[in-house]
């Protein structure tokens, strides 16, 4: 299931399957947020991959470059090994470390390491 399928199936459970117990106090809110869990529920958008393209990339070079670098990456070892610019690895980094799978360890230069999932990621 997807996260909005989820979100969806827990709310629909826990409140608007009890709309009894929030009709009688909110009546008016209680249709409006019913009208819009509808519209949500029955819209059709595509949720983001937690991966990019790019993120598994970056995630696969850094799995299989880990002893190699001792799992410190700096953003330009990351570049010059996927042919790539160093400003687009750390765009990627940002959402990699934002999904928790990877973290930065270095301030002076910017350094990475794999997280533990990170490094049990498959694709």
């Amino acid at each position: 299931m997807t996260n909005k399928e989820v979100f969806i199936k827990i709310v629909e459970e826990e409140i608007f399957n009890h709309d009894d117990i929030y009709v009688e106090q909110y009546e008016e809110e209680f249709n409006q947020a019913l009208s819009y869990f509808n519209e949500l529920k029955n819209s059709k958008t595509k949720e983001l991959p937690l991966i990019t393209e790019k993120g598994k990339q970056i995630l696969t070079f850094m799995i299989e470059n880990q002893d190699k670098y001792n799992n410190i990456f700096k953003a330009k070892d990351i570049a010059e090994g996927l042919f790539i610019s160093g400003h687009s690895v750390s765009g990627s980094m940002r959402k990699l470390i934002s999904a928790g799978f990877v973290e930065k360890i270095g301030q002076s230069p910017v350094t990475y390491s794999l997280t533990e999932k990170g490094e049990i990621v498959s694709f």
